[in-house]
């Protein structure tokens, strides 16, 4: 197995992952402060949970890249920071979920 992706490359990689699962994260907290204070802006809240997927589906993009890198026989060298952005990623992406299926809970109890 030949070397896929060098060790610098990978923590850009990472880090790329970490910066938008955490923009996502932001972005969904904006969402739960804004149902806690019970501001029924829906709009703005359905803006701000498609800005959360957006940069989700940023994150994984770049974990996509790393992980064909090793499907296609690439080594890839082991980084706990690597192991620290996926789980992070995995996390904020639950996290949304959740707030998404809340928002439509708030908004059903007031129809």
């Amino acid at each position: 197995m030949e070397l896929g992706i060098s060790r610098d490359e990978l923590n850009i990689i990472s880090m790329n992952v970490i910066l938008h699962a955490g923009n996502a994260r932001d972005l969904n907290m904006s969402v739960l402060d804004m149902l806690a204070e019970n501001d029924k802006n829906y709009i703005a809240i359905e803006e701000k949970i498609n800005s959360a997927k957006k940069e989700l589906n940023e994150a994984h993009k770049f974990q996509t890249d790393m992980i064909q890198l090793e499907a296609n026989d690439k080594e890839v060298p082991f980084s706990v920071l690597l192991i620290h952005a996926q789980d992070t990623l995995m996390t904020i992406t639950s996290e949304v979920l959740m707030t998404e299926k809340m928002v439509k809970i708030f908004k059903n109890k007031e129809d």
